[in-house]
């Protein structure tokens, strides 16, 4: 097991705590591999501070593309509510490689349906970043116009920030 991985499995661990050790560990050249490891092997309600690890990182701009394919590859395996919230604020923060998108894509469509609606706000918002990919175009504007509907307020303060840019080819219209 390995550091951090015991670091996170403590009894109690707070927001402040992951918050210290994002910033004491994030440039160690190993730490975005062991937190990625982490999210994987601790219990489903643990998780989630592996994953607010990743989200951290994402927000500086330290996830490369390897990394966020690994963790595209098994967002599945993160059950946790906590864990899938941060997992979508990652990637709507970093967005996904197009490469990982088939793999991300089952676990933002459960999470577009999830019974909370910070989780699905947070989901349609990472959706959002396949507008670019002609496969996903028209599913993303479809799932924003259903977001539209919704009257919860963290809904709407997510559609306020997702910008779908115009003039994209639609699956629909491109050429075979």
């Amino acid at each position: 097991m390995s550091d951090l991985v015991s670091m996170l499995a403590a009894e109690s661990v707070s927001v402040a705590e992951l918050e210290r050790i994002h910033l004491v560990f994030r440039d160690g050249p190993t730490f975005e591999a062991d937190a990625i490891f982490a999210m994987r092997q601790l219990d489903s309600g643990l998780a989630w501070r592996a994953a607010t690890l990743l989200r951290r990182l994402a927000q500086d701009g330290r996830l490369g593309d390897d990394s966020l394919v690994r963790i595209a590859e098994s967002a599945d395996e993160v059950t946790h509510w906590i864990a899938r919230l941060n997992l979508c604020q990652l990637f709507s923060v970093a967005g996904c490689p197009r490469s990982a998108r088939e793999s991300l894509f089952p676990f933002l469509e459960a999470a577009c349906a999830e019974k909370r609606v910070l989780v699905r706000a947070w989901a349609v918002s990472a959706y959002a970043t396949f507008a670019d990919d002609p496969r996903y175009r028209r599913g993303v504007l479809e799932m924003i116009r259903k977001a539209k509907k919704e009257r919860a307020k963290a809904m709407m303060a997510r559609l306020r920030h997702i910008r779908v840019p115009r003039g994209l080819p639609d699956a629909a219209h491109s050429p075979p």
